[in-house]
């Protein structure tokens, strides 16, 4: 099977706009994305005018209002952009365009005014926008969190660093979670949309990673910034935790989908190659400990899609919960890992090759046990929810 013949129509969910609008995303990666991964993987950074293409495609901020410039359509469009990201195999390590989480922290608790200035910018791709929450000291562990923002008149200070930012060499604005308390007040916490080009804001270099795709991720550092009040996202210090809570739960349920996507496309490719290849007499297909991995790799994925749809059907009604999102992302992440180890495997020395498409997939699953809160992370928030 081909990724251009699945039947999303069977999953209940999507109407005819959903399947018209998957389409144009598809197109968009085989167009703009796949021929350049390569190139831009050498490079360590991709060309930043992909915003503007993929703006002037509508595959940005698809859910958001069109009275805020977004695309008009709900959550589901954005879910599509996140799964057919992980049906494009050569854009597996490519973290990109994925930025449109953040444009729901202004639409949800934003100002009327933020809303108005900011969203359209994100729509049209003037703008490159990621959320800076971890830090180099502490991951995401908020309550350790240095970085603090003390008001000065109608400014405040902003001083500390932010790191495991993607886009880095891109980013023209970043959602900045920060301590706004004194050291003798109780511990509170705000957001602020930061301009990157304010004095005292600077850019660390790319940081190497494992899986070394061209998200060029990277460290900011603030040096008593003067940011103006009305960065300040809602207008209202010590909301902060509460205005990334829906936010936080869209991600994590976006990154699922991509990862249910990307686990059916490494299927498929290991389906296929070992229907082809053959070693002592006979397909590698046609051995039982080949049978029995990909009957086991398809029910998980079946399993995992299955439950991921249902969280998807939730958010389009505002019912999905935080301790949901987690478990959707901490158990396709998890299965990803051994699914792309088997496909890795299946395939032999080919798996290791640059060459193979399933070797980046390979390690950009790990990745995925990391990105939006490690696993154990999740485990914590499903705890709370028992």
């Amino acid at each position: 099977m081909t990724k251009h013949q699945r039947n999303h129509e069977d999953r209940g969910i999507f109407a005819e706009e959903h399947h018209a609008f998957r389409e144009t995303v598809r197109r968009f990666y085989e167009k703009e994305v796949e021929p350049n991964v390569a190139k831009w993987e050498a490079a360590g950074i991709y060309d930043r005018d992909l915003f503007r293409k993929a703006g002037a495609a509508g595959i940005l901020c698809p859910g958001i209002p069109e009275e805020y410039g977004g695309g008009g359509g709900d959550v589901l469009h954005h879910f599509i952009c996140y799964e057919e990201h992980g049906y494009s195999e050569r854009a597996s390590g490519f973290e990109g365009i994925d930025t449109d989480s953040t444009s729901y922290l202004i639409l949800s608790s934003g100002t009327e005014e933020q809303k108005r200035h900011w969203l359209p910018k994100y729509a049209k791709g003037d703008v490159v926008v990621e959320g800076a929450f971890s830090e180099p000291h502490s991951g995401s562990d908020v309550g350790s969190m240095r970085t603090h923002a003390m008001r000065d008149g109608n400014h405040f200070i902003l001083s500390g660093s932010k790191i495991w930012i993607t886009n880095t060499t891109h980013l023209d604005l970043c959602i900045v979670l920060t301590r706004t308390n004194a050291d003798d007040e109780p511990k509170s916490f705000s957001m602020f949309i930061l301009d990157m080009s304010l004095p005292g804001v600077s850019k660390g270099k790319p940081i190497r990673t494992l899986h070394q795709g061209p998200g060029n991720l990277g460290e900011i550092f603030f040096d008593n910034v003067r940011v103006p009040e009305e960065a300040l996202l809602g207008g209202r210090v010590g909301q902060g935790l509460k205005q990334g809570g829906h936010s936080l739960n869209l991600s994590r349920l976006a990154l699922a989908a991509r990862i249910v996507a990307s686990c059916e496309r490494a299927f498929e490719l290991t389906l296929d190659f070992v229907r082809d290849r053959k070693a002592f007499g006979q397909r590698i297909f046609d051995f039982q400990n080949t049978q029995f991995k990909l009957v086991d790799m398809k029910t998980q994925i079946e399993v995992a899609r299955a439950y991921v749809d249902k969280c998807m059907l939730k958010a389009l009604h505002n019912r999905l919960q935080p301790a949901e999102a987690s478990m959707a992302k901490l158990w396709t992440s998890e299965i990803e890992a051994g699914i792309m180890d088997i496909c890795v495997q299946l395939h032999g020395a080919m798996g290791l090759s640059h060459e193979h498409p399933i070797s980046g997939m390979f390690t950009g699953a790990r990745s995925h046990r990391i990105m939006m809160g490690t696993s154990e992370m999740q485990r914590q928030t499903i705890l709370r929810a028992l």
